[in-house]
């Protein structure tokens, strides 16, 4: 007897037939379908976010703001926006790449995860919140949890569930508490959302993931958590890396992924047959994040072109700042020379010029090597 065919369900704008239910909320439910007129195998199951509103049209706002987020967004580890439509009337329906693997609560609920294998996942994570935050406007997803975070069978990592992104520094005309309790930052309960408040979930979702346990249970002191009591066995630089990520002061906590990645190049992967981290497998920039190839989705040869003249910019700017470095050093230490007295103080000024400076030719490097980057860099792979 033939298998019954798990896409039964009805075909919307005429091209995705409905599946398999996936998930369900207050406000609507997540299908998996199929796509009818993709044409690779690997394309054709996709999701499909139902939405039908009831009482309020803040959800349908919401919703309405994860459709124009997602259409602007293009990153591996953020599923792509295929369709947004109406059907039937009163119904909104958003159709998403699948991505491929399990989410984290699902896999952990079969096994734990190992040091390893909580630091790829770490910062694979910060490597997509980096791409997030550095849009203008800045985009926070707001509700990073492990449910919400899909890892593949070789590791990639995607963030899925847009619904309560922020595609700006605050969330104005009127503010809707969005998160899950346990992994919320602190100011999430006032309406407020920053780059920070992504930093204090995925903290929380790797001590939840390290520690089997929800965040609302780790054991505190005061309104901290208490990791050293918690997580007595993990990697200690890791634990204070996690520690500052979920300060209960946004100010206090890491501002850019590439402030965590600062914290946790300090500590080293224990040693693990057959494992590399994610970012580990290519060269690393100066931050620690991998270098994001400019100007993918222009065509070639205008790409290539563009990319030319960004290196040519960045070469230059970094032979200026090594110039000003230069003159810099030669000044300080004439004056320093000259004022005898405040010798000490002079010196400290230079020192502070130079580390200004360094921060500058540091960041016409980081251009040059994005202008440089392969294809590969941003994708993940």
């Amino acid at each position: 007897m033939p298998a019954a065919n798990p896409f039964a369900g009805p075909l919307l704008g005429g091209r995705f037939r409905v599946g398999p239910r996936l998930g369900k909320g207050s406000q609507g439910e997540i299908f998996l379908a199929r796509d009818e007129r993709a044409r690779g195998s690997d394309e054709r199951e996709v999701v499909v976010k139902r939405l039908t509103p009831r009482g309020t049209w803040k959800s349908f706002e919401l919703f309405e703001r994860e459709s124009k987020v997602l259409s602007q967004l293009r990153h591996a580890g953020v599923p792509r926006l295929i369709a947004s439509f109406e059907e039937p009337p009163g119904t909104f329906n958003l159709v998403m790449q699948r991505a491929p693997g399990e989410n984290l609560r699902d896999l952990t609920a079969r096994r734990r995860l190992s040091h390893n294998e909580l630091r790829d996942v770490l910062i694979r994570t910060l490597e997509i919140l980096d791409y997030l935050h550095t849009r203008s406007p800045v985009v926070v997803h707001r509700d990073l949890k492990p449910s919400n975070i899909i890892r593949a069978p070789d590791g990639r990592i995607a963030l899925v569930d847009f619904g309560g992104v922020l595609d700006a520094a605050r969330d104005r005309g009127g503010s809707t508490i969005v998160g899950t309790f346990g992994y919320m930052a602190p100011e999430q309960l006032h309406g407020q959302a920053t780059a920070a408040t992504d930093i204090y979930a995925l903290g929380a979702t790797i001590v939840a993931l390290a520690g089997g346990v929800e965040p609302e249970d780790v054991p505190r002191k005061g309104l901290r958590m208490d990791l050293d009591r918690h997580l007595p066995a993990l990697d200690g630089v890791f634990r204070k890396t996690l520690a500052a990520m979920t300060d209960p002061d946004p100010d206090k906590r890491p501002q850019r992924a590439r402030d965590v990645v600062a914290l946790l190049a300090k500590s080293r992967p224990d040693p693990e047959p057959r494992e590399v981290l994610a970012l580990e497998r290519v060269r690393p920039a100066r931050s620690g994040l991998p270098a994001r190839r400019m100007f993918a989705d222009v065509g070639e040869p205008l790409g290539t072109l563009l990319r030319f003249g960004v290196l040519g910019f960045g070469a230059g700017g970094w032979l200026g700042m090594v110039g000003l470095r230069l003159s810099v050093v030669i000044t300080m230490y004439t004056l320093a020379a000259l004022a005898f007295p405040v010798r000490r103080k002079v010196l400290g000024v230079g020192k502070e010029l130079d580390a200004m400076l360094s921060e500058g030719q540091g960041g016409f490097t980081d251009l040059m090597r994005s202008a440089m980057a392969r294809q590969e860099h941003g994708r993940m792979r």
